[in-house]
């Protein structure tokens, strides 16, 4: 009888601990799970927590956070010539963000590309709120909205008071090992319900709402009356591949410019430059303005001829190559 209730308290309590294991197991496994941090960071945090996951993760958070600012500190010497850039747009804006890392690999990294497209979301809406808290942005107008590396990193992330884009990147150097910076941000806002707005990266990664990859361009548009018809172009355009065409020819020809910069008022009746030099400026006005450049989809052609015959007036654009010199 003593051999029997002893059997049974032991399974008892045998089969107690096989399903608080269990439980345990389940709480490890989803927290790693949601996570993304080690198995033996994980259970130490439950074990600290009281297998509250929750504050778990709080705790799992906090920690990677002061270690990526002390690896920050420490890696920040080192140069940050890959990376990304991430696209956001809506019918209102499009917004352009490079992050840079150290390694093409880590480009490659899902938790890099998922803090990018986190980061582009967040720039998102910090632009949609500047523009809805202007006075009065003037009608029929395309605002541009630049960010440098300082701003985007106190912009907040998510609407939450406590967490910055600057923390955040500090939470994943302490993930990912590897130095990253913020480097730069430009929107563009229509205040004018007929401009329209198309993009495309390349080589093109779509996660969540955002379109990342090394190279990127936005343009702004307006659709109007043809001003030119030409036959040889109702043979070869195909209108449903004109928006990512333009898009590759702005990433391929980088223009600066959508037309030739207009002389100033006081050069009318100034002689500043030989005809020589005069002639070099004009042709170098051509090249880097996008209206007359050869389109590349339709090289016979000038981008303006091929927009004038579809009735596109472009507004403005933006083009981002990832790690390029901006001086």
């Amino acid at each position: 009888m003593l051999f029997r209730r002893l059997f049974h308290h032991t399974s008892f309590v045998s089969f107690l601990s096989s399903n608080v294991m269990t439980a345990n197991q389940s709480l490890l496994s989803s927290l790693r799970k949601k996570t993304g941090y080690a198995i033996t960071n994980c259970k130490k945090a439950l074990e600290i927590n009281d297998n509250d996951i929750e504050k778990a993760e709080n705790w799992l958070n906090s920690q990677a956070q002061a270690q990526g600012w002390a690896k920050a500190a420490k890696l920040n010497s080192r140069s940050t010539p890959n990376g990304l850039v991430g696209i956001r747009l809506d019918t209102k804006c499009a917004i352009m963000v490079e992050v840079n890392c150290e390694t093409d690999f880590v480009s490659k990294n899902e938790k890099f590309q998922t803090l990018v497209a986190q980061i582009t979301e967040a720039c998102f809406k910090k632009s949609l709120e500047m523009v809805s808290s202007m006075d009065n942005p003037q009608e029929s107008s395309l605002l541009k909205i630049g960010f440098d590396s300082e701003q985007l990193g106190t912009l907040q992330l998510n609407d939450s008071k406590n967490s910055k884009l600057s923390d955040l990147v500090a939470l994943n150097i302490g993930l990912i090992g590897e130095n990253m910076t913020l480097r730069r941000a430009v929107a563009l806002y229509s205040t004018n319900s007929n401009i329209k707005f198309s993009s495309c990266t390349h080589p093109q990664q779509v996660l969540n709402e955002s379109f990342l990859g090394k190279y990127a361009a936005v343009f702004a548009y307006e659709e109007c009356t043809p001003s030119v018809k030409m036959e040889e172009l109702n043979e070869v355009i195909a209108a449903e591949k004109l928006q990512k065409q333009l898009c590759q020819h702005i990433i391929g020809m980088n223009p600066r410019t959508i037309d030739k910069a207009k002389k100033l008022p006081d050069e009318e009746n100034v002689e500043k430059s030989t005809n020589e030099e005069k002639a070099e400026k004009l042709v170098g006005d051509e090249e880097s303005a996008l209206y007359h450049q050869e389109f590349l989809a339709y090289p016979e052609f000038t981008v303006r001829e091929v927009l004038a015959h579809v009735g596109w007036d472009i507004k403005g654009f933006l083009r981002f190559e990832c790690g390029e010199n901006l001086n």
